[in-house]
């Protein structure tokens, strides 16, 4: 296999993108072993301008908290990515799928919060 396709929804201002105001639904062609951080990275999508972002109806990233590229994406997968304009009710995150990748990102910071942020080390 020469290439992979997977389907990306862009939510919010990210949908300016694809040349749309609030959502932007297209397919695109990614080399085999293409990781998340890949395809944020050719879509120009920074962690300051995300919050949500899942693979396959799968939590992977929560805003702030970048959780790493390991995700190799696959043949059909689906991505939606919300702006960090679009959030999430915390009521509804209890028992959500999320990667392995997340579960450790967030074991490292403790329970998960509306946002994060990143804070300068004092001395």
């Amino acid at each position: 296999m020469n290439s992979i396709n997977v389907n990306v929804t862009l939510y919010g201002p990210l949908a300016r993108i694809k040349g749309k105001r609030y959502v932007a639904n297209f397919d695109i062609e990614l080399e085999p072993g293409t990781h998340k951080g890949d395809l944020l990275a050719l879509l120009g999508i920074s962690l300051e301008e995300r919050s949500y972002l899942f693979i396959n109806s799968v939590l992977c990233d929560v805003p702030g908290l970048d959780s790493g590229c390991g995700e190799v994406l696959k043949d059909g997968d689906h991505i939606g990515i919300f702006s960090i304009n679009h959030m999430w009710p915390y009521q509804y995150r209890d028992g959500i799928p999320m990667s392995e990748n997340l579960k450790k990102a967030l074991q490292n910071r403790g329970v998960m919060h509306h946002s994060y942020t990143v804070h300068a080390e004092k001395d």
